[in-house]
C-alpha cells in the first residue's frame, strides 16, 4: 500500500472510535464462499428445495466448525495437493495475527480520552474468531454473561477491563474487543423455557443430522440461532428481535463523532448493513469507511453499490493489479496495512508469529 495512505490511517486511528465489519471472504478457504448458496436459497421455490439448499448450507458452512472444537481435521489433500488442515491452519494464523496487530495498536495509542477498545461486527456465524481470541489470550466482549449458564445480553458488550500492577497498583486499561455477530453464531442456541439464548460449544451440531428425514431435519435445523444467508432472511422470532437490536448498535457506533470503519471481506451484498453504512456516511462527516476489495476486478461492483457519498467519507480501497500476490487477501491485509501501522512501513509479519 502507498506509505501516504498508510499514514492516514494511522493518524485516523489515533483519534477515532475503532470498528471493524467482517464478511465470509476471510474464513476462506476452510469455509467456502456464501455468493453461490444464497443465490440457490433465494431463488427455490419448493420446501423439497428449500430442505436441499439448507442441508447444503449445514454441511459446507455449519458442521465444519466442529471439527475446529474437537480440533480433528482430514490431513488428505484434494485435486489441488491441499488438505483440510492445511485449510485450517491458513485462515486461523491471519485471524490470530490480526487480533494480536490490532490489539497492540489499541494498547499503543497515544490518546487517553479514547478507550482500547475496537467493535468487531461480523455476519459470519463461525467460530474462528473465538478461536483465535483465546488463542492469543486476548479479552473479548461476545454478548455472554454467566458461567454455569451462560446467556446472551445485548447489555454486555462494551464492557472494559483495567487491570492494577502487583506492586505500585498502578491501572491501565487492557484491550478487548467486542465480537458482535449481527446474523447470528453456532454457539448460540435458544432456552425454550426462558426464551434466552445460551452458549453451547455446537453439541447441537452434528453430522447424525444429514441422516434424518426432510421433517426431522427442519426441525432440529431451525432451533440453530443464525439467519439465512436469502432475502427474506428473518421470521417473528427471538432471533429477530436480536438481529435488529444488533444493527441498531452498529449503527449507533458509526454515527459518534470520529469512527472509522474497516470492511474486510465483505461484499456489501446485504442490503441491510449496506444502507446503514451509506446513511452513516451521508449523516456524519466524521465517519471514515475504507472498504478493502479482493481484487481489483470487484473495485468497479463496489463502487457502484456504494454511489457517491455526500461527505466523501467512503473510500474503496483496490490493488494495483489482480496477480494473486496483489489481492488484498487476508494475509496482505495484515501486512501491508496493520502491520504496517503498527511496526513502520518496512517491517514484515514474521511466519512463526
Amino acid at each position: 500500500m502507498d506509505v501516504k495512505k498508510i499514514q492516514k490511517i494511522k493518524d485516523i486511528i489515533q483519534s477515532s472510535n475503532f470498528n471493524f465489519l467482517i464478511g465470509a471472504g476471510l474464513s476462506m478457504p476452510f469455509l467456502p464462499p456464501l455468493n453461490d448458496i444464497e443465490a440457490k436459497m433465494n431463488n427455490a421455490e419448493t420446501v423439497e428445495e428449500k430442505y436441499k439448499i439448507s442441508k447444503e448450507y449445514f454441511e459446507k458452512v455449519m458442521l465444519p466448525n466442529k471439527k475446529i472444537v474437537l480440533q480433528q481435521f482430514d490431513y488428505s489433500e484434494d485435486e489441488n495437493g491441499v488438505s483440510e488442515i492445511g485449510k485450517y491452519e491458513t485462515v486461523i494464523k491471519q485471524y490470530q495475527i490480526f487480533f494480536d496487530l490490532i490489539a497492540n495498536i489499541l494498547f499503543e495509542r497515544k490518546g487517553t480520552i479514547l478507550s482500547k477498545q475496537a467493535n468487531i461486527f461480523t455476519t459470519n456465524i463461525d467460530i474462528f474468531m473465538e478461536k483465535a481470541l483465546e488463542d492469543n489470550n486476548l479479552n473479548y466482549n461476545d454478548g455472554f454473561s454467566g458461567n454455569l449458564e451462560p446467556s446472551f445480553d445485548i447489555s454486555n458488550f462494551k464492557k472494559t477491563i483495567h487491570k492494577k500492577s502487583l506492586h505500585f497498583e498502578n491501572t491501565s486499561e487492557i484491550p478487548t474487543f467486542n465480537l458482535i455477530k449481527v446474523h447470528g453464531s453456532l454457539t448460540w442456541i435458544l432456552n425454550e423455557k426462558s426464551k434466552r439464548i445460551n452458549f453451547t460449544k455446537l453439541n447441537h451440531i452434528d453430522e447424525s443430522l444429514l441422516k434424518e428425514s426432510m421433517t426431522a431435519f427442519q426441525k432440529e435445523y431451525e432451533k440453530i440461532m443464525v439467519v439465512n444467508p436469502e432475502i427474506s432472511k428473518l421470521s417473528k422470532t427471538v432471533l429477530d428481535v436480536i438481529y435488529y437490536e444488533l444493527l441498531r448498535v452498529y449503527s449507533a457506533e458509526l454515527e459518534k463523532e470520529n469512527s472509522v470503519l474497516f470492511v474486510l471481506g465483505f461484499s456489501m451484498e446485504d442490503e441491510h448493513i449496506r444502507e446503514i453504512t451509506l446513511r452513516s456516511a451521508n449523516s456524519n462527516p466524521t465517519l471514515t469507511v475504507f472498504i478493502f476489495c479482493h481484487s481489483k476486478d470487484k473495485a468497479e461492483g463496489m463502487r457502484t453499490k456504494i454511489g457517491k457519498p455526500r461527505y466523501n467519507n467512503i473510500e474503496i480501497i483496490e490493488p494495483t493489479d489482480n496477480s494473486n500476490e496483489n489481492k488484498f487477501n487476508f494475509k496482505n491485509i495484515n501486512e501491508q496495512l496493520f502491520n504496517k501501522v503498527l511496526h513502520g512501513k518496512n517491517s514484515e509479519v514474521k511466519e512463526d508469529e
